[in-house]
């Protein structure tokens, strides 16, 4: 499924997601007041089953979190996760140690949505800025529950995905990154779900940036 690329697009993928991910991170740091440690992104150009087992396989079976959709010169969904056990800490790193837990968990959906936001928007604007083109949006969502109903609620930004849970044949690319704070028991995840079916968009833009660098 990857030949929909070359190796050489392939890396200025990862490449992309490599840059827009760091500013992300760059926000972040800001926002928590603490370093944010990244793995390097994965990319994978998968259907809807494969990536079932792969997020069976890489992420916790029960998490919270936030996703925005986007369309423009590509089309998907990001998203930003958190084992659940995990999310109230983060809560707790951005608005104070001294509130009360039920304070906490009243805050946790607003300030996960705002964290997804700044995050999301950061990637993609970056993205976009380096492609020069433009990107839009959505407001973000936020998410509680298992891996699969999960990969239902990012994908339904970049699949019509069918009552059975199947995509209509499209392929996705799916990029992961894993991400922690230095000083605190806090870990995360990234994942990017671009539809596929307007590659040839996505390649065009790919391949004006690689021109431009020779």
């Amino acid at each position: 499924m990857s030949i929909l690329f070359s190796p050489d697009e392939q890396d200025v993928v990862g490449e992309l997601m490599n840059l827009g991910v760091g500013r992300a991170a760059g926000a972040f740091s800001r926002l928590v007041n603490d370093e944010v440690l990244l793995s390097v992104p994965e990319v994978s150009f998968v259907g809807l089953a494969e990536a079932e087992k792969v997020f069976a396989s890489t992420v916790p079976d029960i998490l919270a979190g936030v996703k925005q959709s986007f369309s423009g010169f590509i089309g998907g969904s990001a998203a930003l996760l958190f084992p659940e056990d995990r999310s109230l800490e983060l809560v707790r790193a951005i608005i104070g140690e001294d509130l009360p837990a039920e304070e906490i968990s009243e805050l946790e959906q607003e300030t996960l949505a705002e964290v997804g936001n700044i995050i999301l928007n950061n990637c993609l604007a970056t993205i976009a800025n380096v492609l020069q083109d433009e990107i839009q949006t959505s407001l973000p969502e936020t998410y509680a529950g298992g891996t699969r109903g999960f990969l239902e609620f990012l994908c339904n930004g970049a699949l019509d995905v069918s009552a059975d849970g199947e995509g209509s044949g499209s392929l996705l690319m799916l990029v992961q990154i894993d991400f922690s704070l230095k000083r605190r028991a806090i870990q995360g995840f990234l994942a990017f779900a671009i539809d596929l079916r307007a590659a040839e968009s996505f390649r065009q833009h790919i391949n004006a940036y690689l021109d431009s660098l020779a």
